[in-house]
């Protein structure tokens, strides 16, 4: 068969050839898109952040890829075989980007044939802020209340402040890292104890675990109270001698700690008039002597001094006293 002979064969009928070998290949395609299946995978987004920036915000933490393989490989496609990231190394500036989501496959995957994969949405729009450290003080979070009559004078941490990494502009506006629940409750007493920080914000890393130790300091609450209508007690009086009239009352300021002076109950000899100089009747302006406990003091009084009347007892009420007396005496010797 010549050359002539065979073209003629072919160009005989030749529309109907060429119609039957387009429907040879769209029966071909058709066969093998029945074998390829889709499915749409969910994989965590990872940011890499080496250089000079870091994200901050709501960052995106997933994306959604598109897969289409055979049915088999579907099956036994796991979301770890694909993962997903964006890189922030060569920015150097503040600011908003949009940035393309770079996807890598596992080696398992990359043996499949036929396989297809494409990312729904192919780049993230992210905030990103240059790093920074700063030295934050570290505030004790107290919790409960200290024994009554107790307040808390100072507390003081060691260390005082903690090395906080994270976006610059967070830092520049995070004034203090607190600690943990630091619980005084019914303490009277100074005491010390180990705590460890808050996070308060899941862009900051303290670089400094802890823990850290808190020095707590108490100290009684310091109060003033007033003692009014307080008697007067006369001592070192000639027994033949009398206070014509009945001693007025005076009143007091003191000043202490809660727990001394809350409930403190004067004692008679609080307030007293020392006559010991006098042996004669008459008009006398003696001074008040204020006999109080060394832990308190005395803010105010109403009187620095008394005038009294001094008279001479009548012989039946010396008589009658010397009597009281001499009787005292007589039960306490039996």
């Amino acid at each position: 068969m010549n050359t002539k002979h065979l073209l003629d064969k072919i160009l005989d009928k030749w529309p109907a050839k060429v119609i039957c070998l387009v429907i040879a290949i769209f029966l071909y395609f058709f066969h093998q898109a029945s074998l390829i299946d889709s499915k749409t995978v969910v994989v965590p987004l990872q940011i890499i952040e080496n250089g000079i920036v870091m994200h901050m915000g709501n960052a995106p933490k997933s994306v959604a890829v598109v897969v289409r393989a055979g049915d088999e490989t579907i099956k036994s496609l796991h979301p770890s075989d694909i993962s997903a990231s964006i890189c922030l190394d060569t920015i150097t500036e503040k600011g908003t980007y949009k940035l393309p989501v770079s996807i890598t496959l596992s080696d398992t995957l990359k043996a499949y044939d036929p396989f297809e994969v494409r990312l729904k949405e192919d780049s993230v729009t992210i905030d990103v802020d240059k790093k920074a450290i700063k030295y934050i003080p570290i505030t004790p979070s107290v919790v409960g209340e200290v024994a009554h009559g107790y307040e808390i004078d100072s507390i003081s941490m060691s260390p005082s402040t903690v090395e906080v990494a994270g976006p610059e502009s967070v830092l520049n506006a995070t004034e203090q890292i607190y600690t943990t629940r630091l619980n005084v409750s019914n303490a009277e007493i100074n005491f010390s104890t180990e705590t460890s920080y808050q996070q308060l914000n899941k862009l900051l890393t303290v670089l400094d675990e802890g823990p850290f130790k808190a020095e707590v300091t108490i100290k009684p609450k310091a109060m003033e109270r007033i003692f009014d209508d307080v008697p007067v007690e006369v001592i070192n009086l000639n027994n033949s001698l009398e206070i014509k009239d009945e001693l007025p009352l005076v009143s007091i300021k003191l000043s202490g700690t809660m727990p001394v002076l809350e409930n403190y109950i004067l004692t008679k000899h609080a307030v007293q008039i020392n006559l010991r100089e006098i042996t004669e009747p008459g008009i006398y302006t003696v001074p008040l002597r204020y006999v109080l406990p060394a832990n308190l003091q005395l803010v105010e009084k109403s009187d620095d001094e008394l005038t009294i009347t001094v008279i001479k007892k009548t012989e039946e009420k010396a008589d009658s006293e010397l009597n009281s007396a001499n009787a005292a005496d007589a039960g306490g010797e039996m």
